[in-house]
């Protein structure tokens, strides 16, 4: 995933200005939170390195995860399909 954000911060210097940049700032934005979800839920529901059993705030924070994750994938295809970012 780090790769896959690196490569993201190259390309964004190529993004034409208009709905392409307001679409690209979306894509960042939704995959930046749904990694910060997963990240909080996982760091919550550890003890000793050890996992716990989930809890209504752990499923709480992998849905929101989901649905940050599925929209911000439904932006990327509309960056490279629509927009053509990304293609050579």
């Amino acid at each position: 995933a780090v790769l896959a954000m690196l490569a993201g911060m190259v390309e964004l210097t190529r993004v034409p200005e208009g709905a392409a940049l307001r679409d690209t700032w979306w894509h960042m934005g939704l995959m930046l939170t749904a990694t910060s979800l997963f990240a909080t839920r996982l760091l919550l529901r550890l003890d000793q390195l050890k996992p716990l059993p989930p809890d209504a705030v752990s499923l709480l924070l992998d849905a929101g995860g989901f649905l940050a994750l599925a929209a911000g994938g439904w932006f990327g295809g509309r960056l490279v399909y629509g927009h053509g970012i990304g293609r050579s």
